[in-house]
């Protein structure tokens, strides 16, 4: 199985694909797969946005994951309408590309994935990389990537638990 975990930040986005076999093998991080989007730079609108939706399908094309879960947005009082749009314009970008391509897709909280993952909510980007692979820690891991790839653990580790996996059967 392969799963997606993604984050948004900053205005760009950021991916978690992990490899997940079964039990009697370890999760692991899947090698050359794509690390962000930036939203193209030279658009505006709904060119932005067509564009962005158009990037995140080719990349998702490229990986193929079972499943998507996205760590939902936090609330933030400090927000302007602009940053505010351009997180949403993303994420709904990513949700089309996931109902087009027959992917689920679940929005999931930072306390669920911290549960899971045994990382604070608010401290996912301290998520051990160890944990899925990476000897050091990689690009763009505190700014999403680390959050990315928890969204991705935690899914994993919730699955195997309901699938009886991680008990020993």
């Amino acid at each position: 199985m392969k799963l997606l975990g993604v984050a948004v930040s900053s205005g760009a986005i950021y991916y978690g694909a992990l490899a997940v076999p079964d039990a009697a093998q370890g999760i692991s991080h899947i090698a050359g797969a794509p690390e962000r989007l930036l939203p193209a730079a030279g658009l505006t609108g709904a060119q932005r946005l067509a564009d962005t939706h158009q990037r995140i399908a080719q990349d998702i094309r490229v990986l193929q994951p079972d499943a998507v879960t996205v760590v939902a947005t936090r609330k933030n009082n400090r927000w302007v309408y602009r940053d505010a749009f351009e997180r949403i314009s993303m994420i709904s970008a990513l949700m089309l590309t996931c109902v087009e391509q027959g992917i689920p897709f679940e929005e999931w909280t930072t306390e669920r994935i911290g549960k899971l993952v045994s990382t604070p909510a608010l401290k996912l980007a301290s998520f051990d990389h160890r944990a899925v692979g990476f000897e050091r820690i990689p690009t763009y891991w505190n700014v999403g990537r680390g959050p990315a790839f928890a969204a991705a653990m935690a899914y994993a580790t919730e699955t195997r638990s309901m699938s009886g996996e991680g008990q020993g059967s």
